[in-house]
């Protein structure tokens, strides 16, 4: 092998990579104007506010919870009821539900006791339990996370695309907030990766955590059905609609700081699960990910290596080269980077968003990139996840095996109750 062919495979690498970093850069700069296209509409142009039900899946004392519960009393929406669902009344969160709900006036709310899952994600245990309890006059269904704390005009900004043809679902996303510590900064910029995306109809994804649909559509698309033996939600929500050639539309609005602290085995766990889940429902979007942090790492890695080598036997103009080839690849990594925190800073405000992300994301872009790449090479074979302290196996996105509890779980009532409150 001699070195005229190295140099080509190395220059073949780099141009790969670059050709993606500039077309990321342009979708970076798509991102950014759709997100000021939506944050300069004016408010009165969003008047559609059909009778909602917001439906929220609870398990266990989340650090926020209470800020979500109460963030829920006073959406700035005409019409709308709250229902929460756990699996057990044992579940500490249902009796604190309970009290800090006690005092709304002006919204309905109910807590639905679902049982134990047997054949699904206990999320989805809980989503379908609170389906059957919502009232017949609701229009429009909402779902949110219980460590999600929504605005006080979520609602409205979330249910108004609906009004829109060919609109079947609207979606928010997660923003999480570096809180201080190396892991809470590289969870950060992790999850940042996939807002970019959101704005792209043909790429984007219903979040669980922050989603809005029809109910004629919900029951008309069958999803209760397709959630029988499911695990994830979202992406049974967002196959759905794709499947009717529907649109899935992305709110910023919509975009939720979460802040909960976390440790770096947390997030490891937390994000092989997501690509897991991801490989499993979505072996297409989980393939191009990894082709892109491959040509990403690839390009960047061989031009880095050359330029050290270079150095190290003291070929300066080739070093040179090499490393302003891996500047050039990083730095449009980096521009991408910072168009997105640039969008997010007209939608979320310190504290919910900070210095300290912008620096993980833009900063550490190289760094994070091999992280990805290190996830997704890890979540190539295995089914398996654990997931608020329940262990499942995903045979299919359309099935899925409850292995057991990683720890006990409450005491369980056999059939599933609810409270009107």
């Amino acid at each position: 092998m001699t070195i005229s062919f190295v140099l080509v495979v190395i220059g073949v690498l780099w141009l790969l990579a670059m050709l993606q970093g500039l077309e990321s850069l342009r979708g970076g700069l798509r991102f950014y104007r759709y997100v000021k296209s939506q944050i300069c509409r004016p408010r009165h142009e969003r008047p559609f506010t059909p009778p909602a039900a917001v439906l929220l899946p609870c398990c266990g004392l989340d650090d926020r919870l209470a800020d979500t519960v109460e963030s829920l009393s006073r959406q700035n929406y005409p019409d709308y009821e709250v229902i929460f669902a756990f699996e057990s009344v044992d579940d500490p969160a249902y009796a604190a539900v309970g009290r800090w709900a006690a005092g709304w006036r002006t919204v309905r709310w109910k807590r639905v006791v679902a049982g134990r899952a047997e054949t699904r994600s206990q999320k989805i245990h809980n989503l379908l339990a609170a389906l059957a309890a919502v009232s017949p006059d609701r229009e429009v269904l909402a779902f949110l996370d219980s460590d999600a704390v929504p605005h006080s005009d979520w609602l409205r900004y979330l249910v108004a695309p609906l009004a829109e043809p060919g609109v079947g679902a609207a979606t928010g996303f997660r923003w999480y907030t570096t809180n201080g510590n190396i892991a809470s900064g590289i969870r950060s910029a992790w999850n940042a990766a996939s807002v970019s995306f959101l704005h792209d109809d043909r790429l984007n994804f219903c979040w669980g955590g922050s989603t809005a649909i029809r109910r004629a559509d919900f029951d008309r698309l069958k999803i209760a059905s397709k959630w029988q033996r499911a695990l994830s939600d979202d992406y049974q929500v967002t196959r759905a609609v794709r499947s009717a050639d529907l649109r899935i539309r992305f709110v910023p609005q919509c975009l939720i700081p979460c802040m909960e602290q976390t440790t770096m085995r947390g997030f490891l766990t937390f994000a092989r699960r997501q690509l897991v889940i991801t490989r499993v429902c979505a072996p297409v979007l989980w393939k191009a990910g990894v082709a892109l942090a491959s040509n990403f790492n690839l390009g960047a890695t061989a031009v880095l290596a050359l330029g050290i080598y270079a150095g190290a036997h003291e070929r300066t103009v080739m070093a040179a080269v090499a490393f302003s080839a891996w500047g050039l690849i990083i730095a449009l990594a980096a521009a991408k980077s910072a168009l997105r925190q640039l969008a997010v800073r007209m939608i979320l405000k310190s504290p919910s968003v900070s210095w300290r992300d912008f620096m993980w994301d833009v900063v550490g872009v190289g760094p994070v990139g091999v992280l990805h790449l290190g996830l997704l090479i890890s979540s190539a074979r295995s089914r398996r996840i654990n997931w608020r302290s329940t262990e499942y196996e995903m045979v299919s996105p359309d099935e899925t095996l409850v292995l057991g509890r990683t720890s006990p779980g409450p005491r369980l009532t056999a059939e599933p109750v609810v409270s009107l409150s």
